[in-house]
């Protein structure tokens, strides 16, 4: 990425009442989900196969993605189907891989047919997640671990190279979005492989890219109505600029009386006052890597974008969760159809 300055990458705060664990920082998530393949009866138990996988992330010198990882995760694999699989790359929120989350669309994508790659981006660097500091870890460095995920998955021919997705939620959710821009992929220096669809699950769309040119991959922003921290106008906004670039296929849905990160289920919203929210924060990312407020065009500095973000628009606190079964439910049936309707 010669010369671009691409930092930042926030995502949106996703939290519930406890603390993320991470799959490779502690282990009680392995352990409960052996745990519970052990107590299925065995017609039960070939129906998901879980592999644990490890690869390197793609590295940008000179970004945040500057510095090489060796990424832990996990593959869900269907059982008795039949070879070469759909798969997709689930990458994470600020809240790090949890159960009520990506392993939850992991394994209804596998239930589904489909295989399912969870990367463990937190975990990978000994963090659990970034809630309370977004500047720990951006959508940048997650949307390069997916991109390494895709390579991953490209090279095992037991997954189908042109029907590889990539889907997640808040930050993850802006990794899935940015990693459709043409962009950012030349930026990434991925010339090999782009994804065949994107689902983008109340991702953060005010700290976007200008231009809007993308692969032309399906992308569907999936958005939740009562959102406070990444705002529906913004990613409206964002999917209708993707459209008037050339990309035909990009769709919205809008869950009417739905919060940030619906999956948590809960009889009402959880708030974390120490949450960072972005909110009311608006950036162009320019082709060349610098950023802009998109305000008054002030320039953002390279290595300051935190502190500017703090000193101009970023505000404490964010509500989450209060999803039902209902709403779950839909959420997943509504992203299964929209891959099958594009050949996964």
């Amino acid at each position: 990425m010669s010369r671009a300055r691409y930092q930042n990458g926030l995502g949106c705060p996703l939290q519930a009442a406890g603390t993320a664990i991470p799959i490779a920082l502690t282990r009680p998530l392995l352990a409960a989900t052996m745990f519970a393949l052990l107590a299925l009866p065995v017609s039960a138990q070939h129906m998901t196969r879980i592999e644990f996988v490890t690869f390197d992330t793609n590295v940008v010198p000179n970004t945040t993605a500057g510095a090489q990882v060796w990424l832990r995760a996990e593959l869900y694999v269907p059982g008795n189907a039949t070879l070469p699989l759909s798969a997709v790359v689930i990458t994470p929120s600020s809240g790090g891989v949890r159960q009520e989350v990506e392993i939850y669309y992991a394994r209804e994508l596998a239930r589904a047919g489909i295989v399912a790659l969870v990367i463990d981006s937190f975990g990978s660097r000994a963090l659990s997640h970034s809630v309370h500091d977004q500047s720990l870890l951006n959508s940048w460095q997650t949307g390069n671990d997916a991109v390494a995920g895709l390579r991953w998955l490209v090279a095992d021919p037991r997954f189908r190279r042109d029907r590889i997705g990539i889907m997640g939620v808040s930050k993850g959710g802006q990794a899935a979005m940015d990693t459709a821009l043409t962009l950012y992929l030349r930026w990434m220096g991925i010339t090999d492989a782009t994804f065949a669809a994107h689902v983008a699950v109340v991702p953060y769309c005010n700290w976007v890219a200008r231009s809007k040119t993308t692969t032309g991959a399906p992308i569907l922003f999936m958005l939740a109505e009562l959102d406070d921290q990444c705002p529906v106008a913004h990613c409206l906004e964002h999917a209708a600029g993707l459209r008037q670039a050339g990309n035909a296929l990009v769709e919205t849905k809008i869950y009417e009386g739905a919060h940030h990160a619906w999956e948590f289920m809960g009889n009402a919203p959880y708030f974390d006052k120490w949450a960072e929210n972005y909110a009311e924060c608006r950036v162009w990312i320019e082709d060349d890597g610098s950023e802009v407020s998109a305000k008054d065009g002030m320039p953002i500095p390279r290595n300051g974008w935190h502190e500017w973000a703090k000193k101009t628009c970023m505000t404490l606190g964010t509500s989450c969760c209060g999803g039902n079964a209902v709403l779950k439910r839909q959420a997943m049936d509504d992203i299964l159809a929209f891959l099958k309707k594009h050949g996964f």
